[in-house]
């Protein structure tokens, strides 16, 4: 047997002897989230089918197509959507999953075969964080550091409200798998001698880190070129709207967090994204939680890739067709916000290769 094997056999023997004399913390409600987030799936099920009978029959309020006039402007995929039509497949897809969230924490849902029940879960995940929402969830997550509420309608908190509905979708289907390989529900592991590599998650996750804060630059420089009253990229006729104090700030504000957030994602792969830095006063040199960091990073994420979605779709048809085109006088428009797709997709990778790379020892079973 060579060194390296020696050496590996070892490590996982040592991982195998701490997890046998590991003494379990007690779980609190967060720490139980596969437990519960079954159920929070049928809840959320519930209360949506209920609004899409609602809107099926008559009801006012249908936030999609014909009562969204700001819908094609705004990148939304249900602008033609109609109540009648609309409303009533909501309900069908929600008696579905509800249907399908019992089967997730019931007994009887051994007998739905596995493939069925996450295909279902991760295709409401994805249609509900990415497919619902438009470009106003950016926008006015923006805006919120503007104090500009404006915006804020109900169709925007209908959109949050799907995009929450998202995330919970996609964590009962983590659930439900976890708990069907019978692995911890905390950390995922099912063998206390199998590991990931730190070393493999440093290694690709700091790539990943560095062409999100690349990605992220080119907006954020031309909106403080315009708030610094340079006219980088857009003609004379776009310029005079942003000449205005207000519109500045607007537009330093907007390039600051695309600034801002290339700034934090260094701190992925930095030792000041792990621990608190010395200016934290009493938190100083204390561990940073991990979910502190995982939480606001995968929220981002989503948000981004949405808005990059959503406008990349509308940029490259509006070329296509020849509704306009991208020049010299226009550039700074639109050319920046092609970043957001592949800003968004790689902040969540690296978000998540910092993740793997810090959960260590789950203090819930023991495992590494």
């Amino acid at each position: 047997m060579g060194d390296s094997e020696k050496v590996m056999r070892e490590s996982r023997e040592d991982r195998a002897n701490m997890a046998s004399n590991f003494s379990p913390k007690p779980r609190s409600f967060l720490a139980r989230w596969h437990w519960w987030v079954g159920y929070a799936s049928l809840g959320w099920s519930i209360l949506y089918c209920l609004l899409g009978f609602y809107w099926a029959l008559g009801g006012g309020g249908f936030p999609f197509g014909e009562n969204d006039t700001r819908g094609d402007m705004m990148g939304s995929f249900l602008s033609n959507l109609s109540a009648d039509v609309g409303g009533t497949a909501i309900a069908i897809i929600c008696l579905v999953g509800i249907v399908v969230a019992l089967a997730m924490v019931q007994s009887w849902g051994r007998w739905i075969p596995k493939v069925l029940i996450l295909s279902f879960s991760m295709l409401m995940c994805v249609t509900l964080i990415l497919v619902v929402p438009d470009v106003r969830i950016v926008q006015n997550f923006a805006y919120m550091f503007a104090l500009h509420f404006d915006l804020i309608d109900w169709l925007v908190v209908n959109q949050v409200f799907c995009i929450i509905g998202g995330f919970i979708w996609g964590a009962a289907a983590v659930a439900y798998h976890l708990r069907t390989r019978e692995a911890c529900g905390n950390c995922g592991r099912i063998d206390a001698s199998k590991g990931t590599s730190s070393i493999s998650m440093t290694q690709w996750g700091k790539w990943f880190t560095y062409i999100s804060i690349i990605l992220a630059l080119p907006y954020g420089i031309v909106r403080w070129a315009w708030a610094a009253g340079i006219p980088l990229g857009v003609s004379g006729e776009v310029w005079v709207a942003n000449t205005s104090l207000e519109g500045k700030m607007v537009e330093f504000i907007l390039g600051g967090l695309h600034i801002g957030g290339a700034i934090l994602s260094l701190g992925l792969i930095q030792s000041w994204g792990e621990t608190f830095p010395r200016w934290c006063l009493f938190l100083a040199k204390k561990r940073i939680p991990i979910w502190f960091v995982v939480a606001p990073a995968t929220m981002a994420s989503a948000i981004i890739t949405v808005a990059g979605l959503k406008t990349s779709i509308q940029i490259i048809s509006g070329i296509v067709n020849g509704t306009f085109s991208i020049t010299i006088d226009n550039w700074g428009e639109f050319g920046p916000t092609l970043f957001w797709l592949p800003w968004g997709i790689s902040l969540g990778a690296a978000t998540f290769a910092y993740y793997m790379r810090r959960r260590g020892q789950c203090k819930y079973c023991g495992r590494h």
